[in-house]
């Protein structure tokens, strides 16, 4: 069984980031920690700078390799300790570091400053680049038609040669499962929204759109860290909840009919995928890694759909689409698929050692 130490980089400690620690954990890697999260404020992001150098120079020499979630300032100062130390580096990425959205004003392409020429440097130098879906590279050609945004790692530096390799998350099928009955008419989406940008990006205009037009339907927003809106703005079929934990995501998963995915800019959705794996009838965009989520297992639409047609989609609750979605989500993106990326990984460590 494999043995040793290995960094793992991050500004945020999402569930993928935290599954990602678990599954090194299970392999038998002691995982080094450095959490670097994203401050404004001078004194906390150049204290966040600090820390990165003193930990890289503690962490790096003692790993086999560091695999940083995201690309932006705190990859900077370990990668450039990894390439001192001769540390196999793996930027991980997720959607932010891919795109441009001028009407969302989101993206870390999005301008030519500081911040974007830290990244190109990171691309450029990093050992290999994972992205959870392949529109991550190649780029999305749905969501420039449908809102603008542009996309992909190769378009925005068509001369890279970093690898660039596609490694989606991984959902755990034992946990994330329905161990309740659906409520009727009963529709979910989940999104940590603490600005108003989020609430665009995510798609909940829409969700509330609907909500209106269905009247007789329970809708819930989970994860809410401001309302983002005035509470008027809900019809009273919204129930709006603030950030879930685990175990009460999978109850919720597990009580709803279907999930709702309207996110502008999207990599591969976490939230989508466990829903499904609780089986949950989804209905998501035609953007990023949605589509390939989904499959034929529920419906897709785009900005030029109709809401009437949207709507439709909610009267499929007594088919096996919520089954089939379940056993999409198990073939496609079981632990297996990410354990083996990142056995193949430390294992070229070992050999070029």
């Amino acid at each position: 069984m494999p043995s040793g130490k290995v960094t793992l980089v991050c500004n945020l400690k999402n569930t993928f980031v935290v599954k990602d620690i678990a599954l090194l954990e299970q392999m038998g890697y002691q995982v080094l920690v450095i959490h670097s999260p994203s401050y404004s404020d001078p004194l906390r992001f150049f204290w966040n700078r600090i820390r990165e150098v003193l930990l890289s120079v503690i962490y790096l020499p003692q790993s086999k390799a560091c695999f940083s979630w995201f690309n932006d300032y705190h990859s900077s100062i370990p990668l450039f300790f990894s390439l001192f130390f001769k540390t196999p580096f793996t930027l991980i990425v997720g959607g932010y570091d891919a795109v441009a959205s001028q009407r969302l004003e989101y993206g870390i392409f999005l301008k030519k400053n500081f911040r974007q020429t830290h990244a190109r440097w990171n691309y450029t130098q990093a050992n290999a680049i994972w992205v959870v879906h392949k529109s991550l590279a190649e780029g999305c050609p749905n969501a420039e038609k449908d809102s603008g945004a542009q996309s992909g790692i190769q378009f925005f530096m068509p001369h890279l040669k970093t690898k660039i390799k596609e490694v989606p998350t991984a959902y755990d099928s034992n946990f994330w499962k329905s161990n309740k009955s659906k409520t009727p008419k009963s529709i979910l989406t989940v999104a940590n929204i603490s600005d108003q940008r989020t609430f665009e990006r995510k798609g909940i205009p829409l969700f509330i759109e609907m909500a209106k037009a269905l009247p007789d339907f329970k809708f819930t927003l989970a994860g809410m860290e401001t309302t983002a809106e005035p509470t008027a703005i809900y019809p009273k079929n919204v129930t709006l909840l603030g950030k879930q934990t685990r175990g009460a995501l999978q109850t919720l998963y597990g009580s709803h009919t279907y999930y709702f995915q309207g996110s502008q800019i999207e990599g591969l959705p976490n939230v989508l995928c466990e829903a499904m794996l609780c089986e949950c009838i989804p209905i998501g965009k035609k953007v990023f890694g949605i589509p390939d989520a989904i499959g034929d297992t529920g419906f897709l639409f785009d900005s030029t759909t109709p809401i009437e047609e949207i709507t439709s989609f909610f009267s499929f609750e007594k088919t096996e689409l919520g089954v089939k979605a379940r056993q999409r989500i198990k073939a496609h993106y079981p632990m297996t698929r990410r354990k083996k990326a990142f056995e193949t990984s430390l294992m070229q460590k070992e050999n070029d050692g």
